[in-house]
């Protein structure tokens, strides 16, 4: 289908085909728009049972290979929507990109399908690494791939995040940095810039610090089974020694560096480390000595250095804030413990490390995971909680599609400065 009719706006009832779905933000947010989905397509057996469950009508395949085998059962539509695998370019992985031969290369697979019913639109979400350094090669690859087949679409990466949209523009406490790639059939790029690109530089007056995550928590005493949740004894026993640890500094000289406990000595490691450890052993070896006494009794009352070690290992991100972690927001990670201010919460990721709310000494709820991700409150989650957040983690925020889809397609009038999407260099 060649579509080179140029509309201002998408059509009523316009139809999409929603590929590498997940369990559907895409569709959630296309629907909500007044779309019908006519085609789903993913892999993955547990988010395909999310997904039926939501979407009994839509017809869904597993692997997008048996669609492109045969283009001529890919059903006529308007949008082309994708948030494709983003491990080949995600910093957490080996970043092969498009050399990755089981997922890197699926972005071909779109194109097969862009090449048989060439779509009006085509948005495609990934991680914003895809854009970076080590990626240049395969960005320029999907840019011209597009252009190739008729399709206008900006050169620079759209970045954009919920956190930083208002509520009223479907925003929501969660910094989630995701590419959008946003292109057009049949328009002049100019005209494409001028929608995408040029209303990207401008700003909203909205603070991502009017966020609080207390407002988008469930009740305790209405979470089902709330013991999933809480906090295990050696978990408490960690920040209750690093919160005394903080209480002890002066309030204006709270660090501003990784403490770890390992570098509490008096001659600090220096040679065979890196430039960047050796400072930060360096610092912690000062603040060490400068507190000597009391930091030496800590360890000992605490028996800290029994902790596992990326327990003894702490990062303060909540300056002017009281120093009491239990009123703020914790991220036990790998790397250490994180402390940062309940406004708006890291990035979801596909596995269970998820945000801990000092106030009620729990983690956040599959659910409370959903409402960052904008889902519904009557989307039915997966039953099994790690897959749940897995699948959360993965899954394309719904409120920010829902804005890239719009000022996309030009149903939403230009209003000034309410356009939030920011451009990157």
């Amino acid at each position: 289908m060649t579509n080179t009719n140029k509309r201002s706006q998408a059509p009523s009832g316009f139809r999409f085909i929603d590929l590498f779905s997940g369990i559907g933000g895409f569709h959630l947010a296309l629907e909500g728009l007044g779309g019908t989905c006519v085609l789903a397509s993913e892999i993955d057996p547990d988010c395909q049972a999310v997904y039926r469950r939501r979407f009994p009508h839509t017809p869904l395949i597993g692997d997008i290979r048996a669609l492109t085998a045969r283009p001529d059962s890919i059903p006529e539509h308007d949008v082309l929507a994708a948030g494709f695998p983003c491990q080949p370019f995600s910093k957490s992985g080996a970043q092969l990109g498009l050399r990755d031969q089981t997922r890197g290369t699926l972005f071909f697979d779109i194109m097969e399908v862009v090449r048989a019913r060439r779509p009006r639109y085509v948005i495609l979400e990934n991680v914003r690494n895809i854009a970076g350094p080590r990626h240049r090669e395969t960005w320029r690859t999907v840019i011209e791939s597009l252009r190739e087949e008729g399709y206008s679409v900006g050169g620079e990466p759209l970045v954009l995040s919920p956190h930083l949209l208002s509520p009223e523009q479907g925003g929501a406490p969660q910094v989630r940095d995701r590419v959008f790639i946003l292109a057009e059939y049949g328009v002049p790029t100019s005209e494409l810039a001028d929608l995408a690109l040029l209303r990207s530089k401008l700003r909203l007056n909205w603070s991502p610090q009017l966020w609080r995550i207390e407002d988008h928590l469930t009740p305790d005493d209405a979470i089902d089974i709330p013991e999933r949740y809480r906090l295990r004894p050696e978990e408490v026993r960690w920040l209750d020694a690093w919160n005394e640890f903080m209480q002890h500094l002066p309030a204006d000289g709270l660090p501003g560096f990784p403490i770890w406990v390992e570098a509490f000595t008096r001659t600090p490691q220096a040679t065979d480390v890196p430039l960047w450890k050796a400072i930060f052993n360096r610092k912690n070896s000062a603040l060490y000595m400068e507190n000597r006494r009391w930091i030496e009794s800590w360890l000992k009352r605490w028996r800290v250095r029994d902790f596992p070690r990326s327990r003894q290992k702490f990062e303060w991100q909540a300056r002017g804030h009281e120093p009491d972690v239990w009123k703020l927001v914790v991220h036990l990670r790998p790397s250490g413990i994180r402390v940062k201010a309940a406004t708006y919460l890291p990035a979801l990721v596909a596995i269970t490390q998820t945000s801990i709310i000092g106030s009620r000494r729990r983690r956040i709820t599959p659910r409370e995971a959903a409402r960052l991700q904008s889902f519904p409150e009557d989307f039915q989650l997966h039953p099994v909680d790690a897959i749940a957040y897995r699948q959360l983690g993965n899954a394309v925020n719904v409120g920010v599609a829902s804005f890239v889809a719009q000022e996309l397609m030009g149903r939403r009038e230009m209003q000034g400065n309410r356009s939030n999407l920011r451009l990157v260099s």
